[in-house]
């Protein structure tokens, strides 16, 4: 039997007893003459993510910011902290001098900053929200017609997402890359009606995807052009390396007769280090990307760190969040250089997250350039929990509605004028947002095409 393939198309199979479904890159053959449009006329998608991270960036009232360039509009200068967005800086906008209005209410702290910015309104009581996050807002609007209308994930290892349509009930993210591998492309393991059942994932990577929808597969690669066929082979490579990296974290090692288990100490430090971390990010990172190229989704909200980031370096003793209050400043340098260098490590993830989104071509463009991803972060300078200066980003061209590359400074206005701006520029029908001395309906017109 011949099969048809479209934009809306699913390579389907069987694996180990269950149904899978992969989705098929946006290839020429669904596309108009010029790549900027599907082939009946209808706009390409933009895609919407958040990305946060804890413990912003340093920017010290000793005047020792790390972050923050010296000059406004396009080419802005790439700072110590930034250095890791170097290779896309025309496509990053850095927001800088926003800060949260909190109308009478105190510094929730690691938690009022982020709250403020994804709800409009700054918290009442900690870990909850006073109005909905804006992610929901723009999953309604752009985020229909997809397998999955929100994709939520944790690199940390910690179950935190800021995701909540009630304030009170927060999304619960994948946490691991396999979690979120097995989601996007294996079978459900857990049977409802089986409490004790544990599942293997090996069954599922050890036969691939890609040969369960092996027959598709193939006839597919026949009906397209050279193109697509080098777009496809690049893209299933990309599933099979992936299928591959997770399945060794499965394998049982080799018995090691000098390996002996110690007992737990006393006290050990939690969460994952920097390192960990940021290779949770790249590999979570490209499975997202797969997710939005492929139309599974529209719409993710990422975590590296949560506010009181647990993270630390390799050897270190102390974790990040401590180091940012014991850490003394430097006196010649007029910033903490321990910390410094940790939001170094930590911007590298948001720098890895977006290269593995620009990696993957689309139409004319990349993965990024149709799409918006704002990052953020809980506070501004974490020494004193400042709600001040909150480092903002906006990457990504969202299909040309951003214009990309800039410094703006804020001023001290609300962070709000950030989120307004985000949700005009994903496509969700706002005309204002949030409450009180943030509310606004002035998004930054200088980022919008």
């Amino acid at each position: 039997m011949s099969l048809r393939f479209n934009r809306r198309s699913l390579l389907r199979g069987v694996l180990g007893g269950g149904a899978v479904a992969l989705g098929i890159p946006t290839l020429d053959l669904f596309l108009d003459g010029h790549g900027q449009a599907w082939a009946d006329g209808a706009r390409l998608p933009v895609r919407f993510g958040t990305y946060f991270w804890g413990l912003g960036l340093t920017d010290t009232p000793a005047g020792g910011t790390r972050w923050v360039p010296k000059t406004t509009g396009p080419g802005y200068e790439i700072t110590p902290e930034l250095e890791a967005l170097r290779p896309l800086r025309h496509k990053v906008s850095v927001l800088s001098g926003f800060r949260v209005i909190g109308d009478g209410r105190p510094n929730i702290v690691h938690w009022t900053g982020h709250a403020s910015i994804l709800s409009g309104v700054a918290p009442a009581v900690n870990n909850r929200m006073d109005a909905p996050s804006f992610d929901t807002r723009i999953a309604d609007a752009i985020g229909g017609g997809t397998r999955f209308k929100v994709l939520d994930a944790s690199a940390s290892g910690k179950v935190v997402s800021y995701s909540t349509r009630t304030g009170a009930a927060f999304a619960t993210p994948e946490t691991t890359p396999l979690s979120l591998y097995t989601r996007l492309f294996g079978p459900g393991f857990q049977d409802p009606n089986n409490a004790d059942w544990k599942p293997d994932p090996s069954i599922m990577l050890q036969q691939s995807v890609l040969s369960a929808v092996g027959d598709q597969r193939q006839a597919l690669m026949a009906s397209v052009g050279r193109a697509d066929q080098q777009k496809l082979d690049q893209y299933f490579t990309a599933v099979r390396e992936m299928e591959n990296q997770l399945a060794l974290g499965l394998e049982r090692p080799e018995k090691c007769e000098s390996c002996v288990v110690p007992g737990a100490p006393k006290s050990s430090i939690k969460g994952a280090s920097v390192d960990v971390v940021n290779a949770n990010t790249k590999a979570m990172a490209r499975l997202l990307a797969m997710a939005l190229a492929c139309n599974q989704s529209r719409v993710f909200n990422f975590v590296h760190t949560p506010g009181a980031s647990e993270t630390y370096m390799a050897g270190a003793s102390k974790i990040y969040h401590q180091i940012t209050h014991d850490e003394p400043t430097d006196t010649r340098l007029g910033y903490q250089v321990e910390t410094s260098r940790l939001a170094e490590q930590v911007m590298q993830g948001l720098g890895d997250f977006l290269a593995e989104l620009d990696a993957i071509k689309e139409g004319d463009g990349t993965l990024l350039d149709r799409s918006l991803i704002m990052a953020f972060s809980d506070t501004g300078y974490a020494k004193i929990h400042s709600i001040e200066n909150i480092p903002i980003f906006l990457a990504g061209g969202a299909g040309g509605r951003h214009k990309a590359g800039q410094h703006i400074a804020g001023k001290g206005d609300a962070v709000t004028r950030a989120s307004l701006t985000a949700q005009m520029i994903a496509g969700a029908p706002a005309g204002e947002f949030g409450v009180g001395g943030m509310r606004t309906s002035r998004p930054i017109i200088e980022l919008m095409a």
